[in-house]
């Protein structure tokens, strides 16, 4: 599976990308021929309370939690900051990775090598992949298996 938000950030990156050569059609196609299904996050109470106390697991205090909500900003995001602010909101990578989490089978495609995807990169197997091993472990997933969940 692969998450709505990250379809449509994907989508509008590889339409960046190509240009008046993206096809819609066929990103979609790929997705298909992948076993690949865009879902949704239901964020309801009894999800938000699981994930909540997980992170009070990983994060018992708030200058803990704190400090891993600063150690998910990156790149441009914190060049952009003049001054790093004290509270951070939680961003929407957090739940998409606590998503991905709950589902052994799936694995998800990220550069991003912050706090939120620690969990998922130091599973074993490893469930933080590049494009490429993502596909090359799409390709090795037997034709006749039920499809699994994949997040991407």
């Amino acid at each position: 599976m692969i998450h709505a938000q990250v379809y449509l950030e994907r989508r509008r990156q590889q339409h960046v990308e190509s240009g008046e050569q993206f096809s819609g059609t066929a990103f979609d196609d790929f997705l298909m021929v992948h076993r690949i299904r865009v879902v949704d996050i239901h964020l309801d109470q009894p999800t938000a309370a699981r994930w909540a106390d997980e992170l009070c697991q990983r994060y018992p205090t708030d200058a803990e939690w704190e400090l891993a909500k600063h150690r998910t900003l990156g790149g441009e995001l914190i060049a952009d900051f003049k001054i790093i602010p004290g509270k951070m909101p939680m961003t929407t990578d957090w739940l998409i990775a606590l998503a991905v989490e709950e589902d052994a089978e799936s694995r998800i495609i990220t550069h991003d090598k912050h706090e939120e995807w620690r969990r998922l990169r130091d599973a074993e197997p490893r469930r933080v992949l590049s494009w490429d091993e993502a596909v090359t472990w799409l390709e090795n997933l037997p034709a006749d298996e039920p499809s699994p969940g994949r997040s991407a």
